[in-house]
């Protein structure tokens, strides 16, 4: 079902629906969700019983007393609190960054309960609410459900003050058996407790304009496009015979930033080992993305999220893009970098990767236990109201089962040619696995070392690695330099001098002179 259809059948049912503005700590917005149940229209079937639509009304009524029945089930059904949290408060409030998602989840929940749903708008992107949620937390304003992206998740997991276990709803890493393991595998904290779990995946893929994919590369099909992408090695050889091509008119892929994501998120190899900082995974990527740059496959000056990264789809001047889930649906990067024509397809690319995600935590604070279960349950157990979810949405549900189905039914994005993205990413999602590779500074090393690339990306290897780890030592002082770091003599790293990543003299050469050791 699209998303205008059922948006429509919604109105017919959803009683209140009303938007208000409310402060995280203080001043900012939230939106409230609330469906009552509908009006009782036996008798107006008792008044027609001798009409023939009598019985046509009957069925209705039987029809909708067997939908609230299955709803009544399915609420019997659903996770039991443990009684650690309270449930005393009628409103399940939720905060978050954005709604965009959290809306979505809204207005289908809306079918399943009539409990008031409220959003709590906390920090204008991911990067704010990781520090603004602690403040906010601790406040003591209303907070059932927090989420939480996977760059900083780990910081609130395992601080037992800010996040409570998902058994405290009843839920236990056995209802996430059907779930993609990365997912499960990133809401666990250190202590093996399951604090977290997320109601969608975000397998990537490789986003490539057909027009240009068969002018200079001769492909006419996905398949032809993943054949020649389907390692890096491929990658590589592909880009130098576009950029032939095309008389270096047009780069392999966008930006550096999204060639970086799709590279790092699939490695097995940890940036934290105990507390050393390591560096096999940047210095691999460093080599790789200065031969990119160099040879025109990438321009190094467009960044991601800006003018310029959308100009060069609209433009034509990149072949691709990486793109994960949540770029692909209706206004997203897709449709905003050119994508309108319906002359994009999807396909793997070099190898599998993941791109953001949003989890579900509980609030130590939670004071609305049995709504908070049966909210968390239904978008990330539950497979009827996930698949509701994905048709309503576009999103892609963190449930293998109900993505097979979505891969093999009927769904497609008109974005890319009516192209079926699910029957692609749902291969992607099933091969990314995380393990232990994951620490709660991962997002700020990655951070770092990217811009450090950007900015150093002229410099040889040894000095982007030696001033990427003296500005990451510098942020994160509990960590150490790992061998192979490249890192600045011990003194200085202990001192987080600022002037090594700022690139002065002394500091870079006593970098280099440690790095050369």
């Amino acid at each position: 079902m699209s998303k205008l259809t059922r948006t429509l059948a919604l109105l017919a049912s959803i009683a209140v629906v009303s938007t208000a503005f409310v402060a995280c700590g203080g001043g900012s917005e939230d939106s409230t969700s609330s469906a009552a149940p509908a009006a009782d229209n036996s008798s107006a079937a008792d008044s027609s019983a001798a009409d023939s639509s009598a019985d046509a009304d009957a069925n209705a009524d039987a029809d909708a007393d067997a939908d609230a029945d299955a709803d009544a089930d399915s609420r019997d059904s659903a996770a039991t609190p443990s009684g650690n949290l309270g449930d005393d408060d009628p409103t399940l409030t939720i905060v978050c960054w954005t709604d965009a998602d959290l809306q979505n989840m809204f207005d289908v929940y809306a079918d399943h309960s009539d409990a008031t749903v409220v959003y709590q708008n906390c920090g204008g992107n991911g990067t704010e609410a990781s520090t603004q949620y602690a403040t906010y937390l601790n406040s003591g304003d209303d907070v059932d459900l927090f989420v939480a992206e996977a760059g900083w998740i780990l910081n609130y997991i395992n601080d037992d003050s800010m996040s409570a276990p998902l058994s405290d709803l009843g839920l236990t890493e056995a209802d996430y058996a059907d779930a993609y393991q990365y997912t499960v595998d990133i809401g666990t904290d250190n202590n093996g407790v399951l604090k977290a779990a997320s109601w969608q995946a975000a397998p990537g893929g490789f986003a490539y304009n057909t027009t240009l994919a068969e002018q200079y590369l001769g492909v006419t099909t996905p398949e032809d496009m993943q054949a020649k992408i389907g390692s890096w090695d491929d990658f590589a050889t592909t880009a130098q015979e576009l950029h032939d091509a095309s008389n270096g008119a047009v780069t392999m892929t966008a930006t550096l930033g999204g060639l970086w994501q799709a590279f790092s998120t699939a490695q097995s190899a940890a940036w934290v080992n105990g507390t050393d900082i390591q560096t096999d995974i940047a210095r691999e990527f460093a080599d790789m993305a200065k031969d990119y740059v160099d040879k025109g496959y990438v321009n190094p000056a467009v960044e991601q999220w800006t003018t310029d990264w959308t100009n060069v789809g609209l433009n034509g001047e990149t072949l691709g893009y990486f793109y994960s889930t949540w770029c692909l649906g209706e206004a997203a990067q897709l449709e905003q970098n050119g994508g309108t024509e319906g002359n994009w397809r999807i396909v793997i690319g070099p190898q599998e990767y993941f791109w953001g995600g949003s989890w579900l935590c509980v609030s130590p604070n939670c004071n609305t236990a049995t709504e908070a279960a049966n909210f968390v349950r239904s978008f990330t157990v539950d497979p009827d109201i996930m698949k509701e979810y994905v048709e309503y949405s576009g999103d892609f549900a963190n449930n293998k089962t109900v993505m097979e189905e979505e891969a093999a039914g009927d769904y497609t994005n008109p974005l890319l040619g009516d192209q079926n993205q699910f029957a692609i990413l749902k291969d992607v999602a099933a091969g990314i696995t995380m393990s232990d590779t994951i620490s709660k500074y991962d997002q700020n090393l990655k951070d770092t070392f990217l811009k450090t690339l950007k900015d150093n990306i002229d410099s040889d290897t040894d000095t982007i690695l030696s001033t990427f780890t003296s500005q990451a030592l510098a942020d994160n002082p509990d960590l150490t330099a790992g061998d192979g770091s490249a890192a600045p003599a011990d003194d200085a790293a202990a001192e987080g001098e600022d002037s090594a990543a700022e690139g002065d003299a002394d500091a870079a050469a006593d970098g280099e002179d440690s790095a050369a050791e």
